[in-house]
């Protein structure tokens, strides 16, 4: 598959991004220009067919599955979670390769100009930064008598089609010595569909 230099770019952008939570970084990162400079454009597959390819064998689905029905009760599962050292848990929150190719990327930046970035390259790079970070986060945390004392999401939520996208969220917790009370970035982002919640990324601070 050949790619635009615009995607070479965004990749680029989104490889560089300490958040790991790529389309942040390609909204939020790009400079003003940076698309122009990237040069000529070389001819790519058309989003349709590329996501086709992306899902082909996947069963379809229309829902989030295993899901919390609040934001505040997913993070206070996924706090539960890292005290257990549940990685298994936490990889239920998260949205699965047929959540995010079915029902989180057709709206999102990704499949729109400028970067129209294929789904198996933005699947790609949204599952390593998020695998690193769930390592760093059961690393760090895991097993520990881990506390939830409040979280907040700064920005509010971007709609992309049926989705409501929250970034920039963090999470007070109170964990044993040396750690104590402490405020981080413990994940990338949260995606809301028709009521039902999980998280895009464990991209986070650590």
């Amino acid at each position: 598959m050949r790619l635009s230099s615009i995607a070479i770019a965004a990749i680029s952008v989104a490889c560089a991004d300490a958040s790991g939570d790529t389309a942040f970084a390609m909204r939020g990162s790009a400079r003003p220009g940076a698309a122009a400079a990237a040069g000529p454009v070389d001819s790519i597959l058309p989003v349709e067919e590329a996501t086709r390819r992306f899902l082909d064998g996947v069963p379809a689905i229309d829902t989030l599955n295993h899901a919390a029905p609040t934001r505040d009760r997913l993070v206070g599962r996924f706090v539960a979670a890292i005290g257990r050292s549940d990685s298994a848990a936490l990889s239920a929150m998260k949205v699965s390769r047929a959540e995010y190719g079915f029902l989180y990327y057709p709206s999102s930046a990704y499949a729109r100009k400028p970067y129209e970035l294929a789904p198996d390259i933005a699947w790609m790079l949204n599952s390593e930064s998020s695998d690193k970070g769930m390592r760093r986060l059961l690393g760090r945390l895991g097993g520990d008598d881990t506390r939830l004392i409040g979280y907040e999401c700064e920005e509010p939520p971007v709609t992309e089609g049926d989705n409501r996208v929250w970034r920039g969220c963090v999470v007070t917790y109170e964990a044993p010595a040396p750690e104590g009370v402490a405020t981080r970035r413990l994940f990338g982002a949260i995606v809301e569909r028709h009521g039902r919640y999980k998280f895009l990324s464990y991209a986070n601070d650590f």
